[in-house]
Formats: C-alpha cells, structure tokens, sequence
C-alpha cells in the first residue's frame, strides 16, 4: 500500500478544539502549516452543515482533562450526523509516554500524536484517516474507533458483549462512508 498522501488535507477542513484562546490559535497555525482547505476553531455556534461537503477533522489540544476528553469524544460519535460522528478526532499530547497514547486510543480517539514532531510526519498520519477503511465498534457504552488496533498481530481479545463492527472510508469527495455493518455476537 503506497504511503498517504498528505496533500489530500487541501480538501478538509480542520476544526481545532482548546480550552483557550492561545492554545486554539496555536493548534490552528498548525492545522494551516498542514494545509487544511479551511482551519476554524469549535463553537457552539459553527454549525457543521456548511462542511458537509468536505471531510471534517477535530483537531484536540492537550489541555483538556481526561474528563473532559471522554465528554468531548461522546458529544462527536453521538452529534446525529454520519459525517460528524465518524470524522477523525485527534488527539495531540506533548511529549507523551506510551502509556498515555495507548490510554487515549483505548478512550477512542483516532490518532494520537505527541507533539512536538515533524509536521511531514503529522501531515502523512492524518491523511492515514482518508482513502482507505477503518474499523469502527458500537457497543450500549461505545462508539469509535476499534480500541484494540493497538493490540500485538495475532494477539485477538475475546468481545465481552454483542456489538457491532462498522467499515468506514472516508474520502473527501463523498465525506463518510459506512461500507459493512457487521453484528458480532458475545464469545463464551
């Protein structure tokens, strides 16, 4: 599989998400160096109608609380709209422990990225999200990306309830797209 393609970010639009003003300005002069189509900060009052069109990023800042990461990944896999509930969320730490990455991809966000790192590097993980499917898991308590990605190859945890498993491509011509939905039944 060839290498993505960090120039397809010119067809996204990038939604930066901190606790401030300085944070947020800062996050966003990144996602500009990337060379999102469009960079906006999150407010109640954006709308995500007007992105339909692209394929949307929510770009998170480290500063927010475990607490509040979990509220702002429920409030997204929830929002009602295909293209909000199944856009890439990513997380970016400063200089984090593997610890701390393999926690937040547990807690479901898409990628997480350590900062601070090349921005070739940043650029060809998130145009990773685009052209290509990713496993999704629904469970009563659950939305998002498969929380064992991370597992060693050949290393399966066993589903301890029935959930679903949900294909999805995301290309910014047709935004997101659900290709299987699968029902996996509980393992004894």
């Amino acid at each position: 599989m060839p290498a993505p393609d960090p120039g397809i970010l010119a067809h996204c639009v990038a939604i930066v998400m901190a606790r401030d003003e300085r944070d947020s300005v800062a996050l966003m002069r990144l996602a500009e160096k990337l060379r999102f189509a469009v960079v906006v900060a999150d407010s109640p009052a954006l709308g995500h109608d007007r992105f339909d069109h692209r394929l949307v990023f929510y770009l998170v800042h480290f500063d927010f609380d475990p607490e509040a990461r979990e509220r702002l990944l429920y409030e997204r896999r929830h929002a009602g709209s295909v293209s909000v509930s199944f856009a890439p969320v990513i997380l970016f730490l400063r200089d984090a422990t593997p610890e701390e990455v393999l926690l937040n991809i547990e807690m479901g966000f898409d990628d997480v990225i350590s900062v601070p790192e090349d921005g070739q590097v940043i650029a060809t993980r998130l145009a990773a999200q685009i052209g290509q499917e990713h496993l999704y898991i629904e469970t009563r308590n659950y939305l998002g990306p498969d929380r064992y990605r991370m597992d060693k190859p050949g290393h399966h945890r066993k589903p301890a309830e029935e959930h679903a498993q949900l294909t999805i491509l995301r290309t910014p011509e047709a935004g997101v797209h659900i290709v299987r939905r699968q029902v996996v039944a509980k393992r004894r």
